[in-house]
């Protein structure tokens, strides 16, 4: 290579790198929205979704809650989440989510073949939304009764535990029962869980929380949709 071709991919690299460095400052500077749900979509999907309808606004989305309790010591500026996982972060809502009228939703015991019966089931799958202890507590107060409580991350991975039997039936939200069941071979049926949980909230955690809750005040109804809920008041 001459040394004038080897000056032109030098000056190519270094262009590229301020380029890269400038929006890497851009990202940083721009108001910082955690997400922490679990929907019918793919985290990434989610993200792409909530980023293309917040311009000017940096999403993270995550599955996982020791990623998000990560993400959330790093310090930004409004957080997207379940009211419960809020409160047990002493977080306080500045936006809650509805759907028909409602800030809450029922839940599901699914079980194949026949609904379970909150009070005999031995074992349930539930989303990890509280880490170990605070899940079990959570779908303890749903049911009325202290099954095992086997958590995992992603809703698609509900599913195997009633194909492996590894769960006598699995909890989750109302909402997310369809799209359980058009993904699943088996018959699977359903018993509504008595009580509520609020549905996907705000929470202005920083500075710049305030601009980010004004701009989800008006988020399309069709990303809303994808989170969850059909206006925020």
């Amino acid at each position: 290579m001459s040394n004038s071709a080897i000056s032109r991919f030098s000056a190519g690299l270094a262009a590229l790198g301020v380029a890269w460095l400038a929006e890497r400052r851009a990202q940083a500077a721009a108001p910082q929205l955690l997400v922490f749900l679990h929907t019918a979509v793919k985290q990434r999907a989610l993200q792409d979704a909530l980023s293309s309808s917040l311009p000017g606004v940096s999403v993270t989305t995550v599955g996982r809650i020791a990623d998000f309790e990560r993400k959330l010591a790093e310090g930004p500026d409004a957080v997207l989440t379940l009211p419960v996982v809020l409160r047990s972060k002493r977080l306080s809502i500045s936006l809650a989510g509805h759907r028909a009228g409602n800030p809450s939703e029922k839940y599901v015991l699914v079980g194949a073949d026949a609904a379970p019966v909150p009070t005999q089931v031995a074992s349930v799958g539930a989303l990890d939304i509280l880490g170990r202890a605070g899940t079990t507590s959570f779908v303890e107060e749903l049911l009325g009764a202290q099954p095992k409580v086997v958590r995992v991350t992603k809703v698609e991975d509900l599913l195997p535990l009633l194909q492996m039997r590894r769960a006598d039936g699995i909890v989750l939200p109302a909402r997310l029962q369809a799209a359980l069941a058009s993904a699943s071979r088996l018959k699977l049926a359903e018993r509504e869980l008595p009580g509520s949980v609020g549905l996907p909230a705000v929470a202005a955690v920083a500075g710049a929380g305030s601009a980010i809750v004004a701009a989800m005040r008006s988020l399309p109804a069709s990303t809303s949709k994808l989170v969850g809920v059909d206006s925020w008041h």
